[in-house]
């Protein structure tokens, strides 16, 4: 789009960022709370983020699952597995990942990777008024 002034280019730039950051909120919402969730099909990057937050420079890991356990004290309450990963280091030195930390880094971990997923769409998307709405070229001559 070609415009006549600087104050004309500037109030098209500006209504084109409201829009976009319209736009832009609902991209965001959109890979937060529906991408981030379907991350979790991803063999072990649940395991893979709990270990990176828990155990930086482990250099190898052991996952144990557990049976699956009521997570209320009804006896018709909701039900959910057990996670311990075991990070031996290089110095011979072990950590515990308990289930409540895994459970806490690989949901943080995924909606987080969901958000940053729609974060890398929308900034290019804020620069698109600068590269489409320009001064029009006066002809010389």
């Amino acid at each position: 789009m070609k415009l006549n002034t600087s104050k004309e280019v500037w109030i098209a730039r500006v209504i084109a960022w409201v829009l976009l950051c319209i736009l832009s909120s609902g991209i965001l919402f959109v890979t937060t709370f529906m991408v981030g969730p379907t991350l979790f099909v991803i063999p072990n990057l649940t395991e893979q983020i709990a270990v990176a937050l828990y155990c930086p420079g482990a250099e190898s890991t052991d996952l144990q699952k557990g049976a699956s356990t009521p997570t209320t004290t009804s006896p018709s309450g909701t039900r959910g597995h057990t996670v311990e990963i075991t990070c031996y280091f290089p110095d011979g030195s072990t950590d515990i990942i308990d289930n409540r930390e895994f459970a806490i880094a690989s949901i943080g971990g995924v909606f987080g990777i969901g958000g940053l997923i729609g974060v890398l769409v929308s900034i290019p998307l804020m620069l698109l008024p600068f590269l489409l709405i320009r001064k029009r070229k006066l002809p010389t001559g």
